[in-house]
């Protein structure tokens, strides 16, 4: 890896982030802008990303390691779940914070910094397996997640099952549905996923920093449990994916990805579905803030360490 190729690219990321949170402050576009590119990321570009990824020759080995990656994927958010359970609790978060920062332990920012950065460190092919790997995230924030900010809430529980049909999980199941039976694309759809594809980096943090001017900065640089659990987030998290993992994978890319995915800040939806659900919307986009601030050192590093 070229540390300083991939050092770059993150810079490049964050400068993209503070050019939405700019524009948004000065009034270039205001929330309903935010909403709108919010639905094309998630409605369009995103799924149009997944799918192009995954159109590729399919062979034995390959086949082999998407699920390999399927089976790791759900071990990671597994361990995830019990960190997340206990760590909010050693520093004594107060009640309303609990489950938010519950849900940024175990959810990281997949979709809107995820794929950039993996295209970064590893390259495109990375995108096969990552479109692969974040399957059970799709699923998990909808059940786990909403539990996991409700439980020291008020706010009865109550999970919408049509949350699962969505454009994340159907573009995974085209794709992959494409690349087991080597379904031919003609290059004409190919390209056009391909360009839609792209506009997803661009977006995705321009979203993201005009997400952030929601946050008050004075009590975000007050509070000392978003910087702990940032830390968490940040370093602890793929660390120890990394220390469970190494000693039985030495694919680079199944090694990596699970690593470098959990080294993301908190997850951009952390406030929108803390607000939901009757959590700390506020808390949840000061972490969010932080977090990500914080990550354009923390990324490179955990990417040279693994690499």
């Amino acid at each position: 890896m070229n540390f300083q190729n991939v050092f770059s690219q993150i810079i490049i990321l964050f400068l993209l982030l503070i050019s939405g949170y700019c524009a948004k402050k000065l009034k270039v576009f205001n929330d309903e802008t935010i909403k709108g590119l919010t639905s094309i990321l998630v409605n369009l570009s995103l799924p149009a990303l997944v799918i192009s990824s995954l159109i590729r020759e399919i062979t034995p080995s390959l086949l082999k390691e998407s699920f390999q990656i399927l089976i790791i994927s759900f071990i990671t958010y597994f361990v995830s779940f019990f960190i997340a359970l206990i760590i909010p609790k050693i520093i004594r978060s107060k009640k309303e914070e609990i489950g938010v920062f519950s849900f940024i332990i175990m959810f990281s920012n997949v979709g809107f910094m995820g794929y950039p950065v993996l295209n970064a460190v590893f390259g495109e092919d990375s995108l096969f397996y990552a479109a692969i790997y974040n399957l059970p995230f799709n699923v998990l924030i909808f059940t786990i997640g909403i539990w996991l900010l409700k439980k020291d809430s008020n706010s009865k529980i109550n999970f919408n099952w049509k949350l699962f049909i969505n454009p994340g999980i159907i573009a995974v199941i085209i794709g992959f549905i494409i690349f087991v039976f080597s379904i031919p694309v003609p290059y004409i759809i190919k390209g056009t996923l391909d360009l839609l594809g792209s506009t997803t980096t661009p977006l995705s943090m321009i979203v993201v920093g005009g997400l952030l001017t929601h946050s008050k900065l004075k009590d975000t640089f007050s509070n000392w449990r978003i910087y702990f659990i940032s830390f968490i987030r940040l370093i602890i998290m793929p660390l120890i994916i990394w220390s469970i993992l190494a000693p039985f994978i030495n694919h680079p890319l199944l090694l990596g990805i699970p690593v470098i995915i959990a080294s993301m800040p908190a997850a951009a939806n952390t406030a929108i579905l803390a607000e939901e659900y009757g959590a700390n919307g506020e808390i949840a986009s000061q972490a969010i803030f932080i977090s990500t601030l914080i990550s354009i050192v923390t990324i490179p590093f955990i990417a040279l360490i693994i690499t």
